[in-house]
């Protein structure tokens, strides 16, 4: 009888040691990233840019431009360039595709290693070119 009494313990731990290790894999286990939202500005406009993922590798950046009024910019030449500083590495000026009321996106922007990172806009609105350098952070 003692060996019946005994098999029920073993099941009930066996079950709870089955939902410690659950639990805890499933609060250990990398959650996809959100995207960054970093917002700068210039004498002439207001810059919104939303970083798809800030880990290694290509990310998606898109870019919204409006003047200090808020009213969007459609007519402007859009180039994102990802530069780490510590090492001299650029990639190259990436132009972002136009997607209306002020919006631009680049598709692919190259982020190599971990570390810090700056991001550098070139806003050319027919009315001269604005430069905005945004500081990063990219992990692993």
């Amino acid at each position: 009888m003692s060996a019946s009494v005994g098999r029920p313990f073993r099941i009930v731990a066996a079950l709870a040691v089955v939902v410690v290790i659950a639990v805890i894999g499933w609060l250990v286990w990398p959650s996809p990233t959100a995207p960054v939202v970093l917002k700068t500005g210039t004498p002439q406009h207001l810059v919104t840019v939303t970083i798809d993922s800030l880990r290694l590798g290509d990310t998606a950046v898109d870019v919204t431009v409006t003047d200090r009024a808020g009213t969007p910019i459609d007519h402007a030449a859009v180039q994102v360039q990802a530069i780490q500083p510590l090492m001299g590495h650029a990639g190259a000026a990436i132009p972002a595709a136009a997607n209306g009321s002020g919006r631009f996106h680049a598709t692919a922007v190259s982020l190599m290693m971990t570390g810090p990172w700056e991001l550098r806009l070139s806003i050319d609105a027919h009315n001269g070119i604005d430069q905005v350098t945004l500081p990063l952070w990219v992990g692993g």
